[in-house]
């Protein structure tokens, strides 16, 4: 049970999660009327899951057109195709953000008609820390980060990656009714800070292989990690189809499915489905409502209509 650490009586009321010096800490108010008692701890971690949070930014293709306007491009129209600029990535219970970026000289060879694109160190070292990891969470990954990787990957000769449990936010943001659903629109409808602002000379410059804008770039990618990871964690207990966070278990205790906390607490409310009745249970960790297995009627109904 949490107790509130001024009047000792017992929180319920979870107001999601804020980030302090200390790192991200859980955020709620004593139910108490007498007391009403803001306070912030810090998440338990009782599981051991590896969870990733990765981006990769990209360099467009070149192709010829023509005309300026969209239209169906053969092979033979490509002049020079995409590659890998940077990537970054961050393991959740952690503050460091890992990234990988081309060197100006890399970045020049890709673009020089004679040599092949020369991404394979950073795309390599990408697959190592997605072979390592039990959960990957993206936003747009499963159209766009994930099969470009995939592609990277297989013209490199790199083996298939250990299977991994997908989370991709864009795909759980279908649930809510954001007028936009891109990063940076939703993270500052929720009174964050959104992504950095750009322009395409940002691509141009990297692509010709200008050090400053490499650098730049990087943190961009970096900081749409760290925004990624911010949403992944409001929005994480709204999803029911999260990967179970019990199989990740450290104790064998029943926990929450999408945090993994121990302390759950039982609803008067029960999930009733076409035969049987289930106890719903709230975890003061992150808010989630998961339901029990069990059910908690003696008998079954036999017919359904």
């Amino acid at each position: 049970m949490i107790a509130c650490p001024s009047c000792k009586k017992t929180i319920t009321n979870i107001r999601g999660y804020e980030n302090t010096k200390e790192g991200r800490k859980i955020k709620g108010q004593c139910l108490n009327p007498k007391c009403k008692t803001n306070y912030f701890r810090v998440p338990e971690t009782r599981t051991m899951a590896r969870i990733l949070h990765f981006d990769i930014e990209t360099a467009p293709m070149e192709v010829y057109a023509f005309s300026n306007k969209t239209e169906f491009i053969s092979a033979p129209m490509l002049k020079r195709d995409w590659y890998v600029i940077c990537w970054s990535a961050n393991w959740d219970d952690s503050e460091k953000v890992i990234s990988a970026c081309q060197t100006p000289q890399e970045a020049k060879n890709s673009n020089d008609r004679t040599n092949q694109v020369d991404d394979k160190r950073i795309v390599e070292q990408l697959w190592h820390l997605l072979d390592a990891a039990d959960i990957v969470v993206t936003k747009n990954g499963k159209t766009f980060d994930v099969p470009k990787m995939n592609e990277r990957f297989l013209c490199y000769g790199l083996p298939p990656l250990t299977q991994y449990r997908h989370v991709d936010l864009q795909i759980n943001l279908r649930n809510f009714g954001f007028s936009w659903k891109g990063l940076d629109a939703v993270r500052k409808r929720m009174g964050g800070e959104g992504k950095i602002p750009t322009d395409f000379t940002w691509w141009k410059e990297c692509m010709a292989g200008n050090p400053e804008y490499l650098k730049k770039m990087s943190l961009y990618c970096g900081k749409d990690v760290l925004e990624n990871k911010i949403l992944y964690h409001d929005i994480r207990p709204w999803d029911n189809q999260h990967p179970n966070m019990g199989v990740y278990s450290l104790t064998g205790n029943p926990c929450c499915p999408v945090c993994g906390s121990e302390d759950l607490e039982e609803l008067s409310v029960t999930y009733k489905t076409q035969t049987n009745t289930y106890p719903q249970f709230r975890c003061r960790e992150c808010g989630h409502v998961p339901r029990g297995r069990k059910t908690t009627k003696k008998t079954t109904v036999q017919l359904v209509g």
